[in-house]
């Protein structure tokens, strides 16, 4: 690849970046509009930690604007790809720290609390609620996504979990395969045929 050109791949590179950002950010709004109200009102904001966690949504939903922003500049035929890309490169370096730092708070926190304290009818009813509030055009994204890393146990408790769901992944795996195929070099098999 020519450091100081864009690689034919960056328009397929930006079109899974924005899906796998409205991804996430659909994700916050969930967490923000559905799960956390319901457990603050089981344990409290304080054992929640609440505001750090609505603090590091903020932050992460930042991360992701200013890392899609440098791929667009990474785009522009008129910029310094070479300076663009190290921009983008720490642009998506600050992204993946915003994000390990959110998980492992909602690894040790969030999620212990949603298992002790949540009954399992009721975290369902909030699992509902966030599948009926996610836009169809998420799902067509989402569905595969997930299932391509996905272990052959994990698949089984995601399509068990709402059989529509397999439906959902067979209509649109071959469109995500073209999303997918932009990330990864020819004959790199990250996509499943489940």
């Amino acid at each position: 690849m020519n450091p100081h050109h864009p690689p034919s791949r960056l328009a397929g590179i930006r079109a899974f970046f924005d899906e796998y950002r409205e991804q996430l950010l659909l994700h916050h709004r969930h967490e923000d509009e559905v799960f956390f109200p319901a457990l603050e009102a089981r344990v409290g904001a304080d054992a929640l930690r609440l505001d750090e966690l609505t603090a590091q949504h903020e932050q992460l939903d930042a991360a992701l604007q200013v890392a899609g922003d440098q791929l667009a500049k990474l785009a522009d035929p008129t910029g310094d790809f070479a300076t663009d890309r190290v921009e983008a490169a720490r642009a998506f370096t600050a992204m993946v720290d915003h994000l390990d730092t959110h998980l492992r708070l909602e690894e040790a926190v969030a999620l212990p609390l949603f298992e002790s304290e949540v009954p399992v009818a009721e975290y369902r009813k909030l699992e509902l609620a966030a599948r009926r509030a996610t836009p169809r055009p998420r799902a067509r994204f989402l569905i595969p996504w997930l299932v391509a890393d996905a272990t052959a146990d994990q698949q089984k408790a995601l399509f068990g979990s709402a059989p529509p769901l397999r439906i959902v992944y067979w209509l649109n795996r071959r469109r995500y395969q073209r999303f997918a195929r932009a990330l990864y070099p020819a004959g790199h098999h990250h996509i499943t045929s489940s």
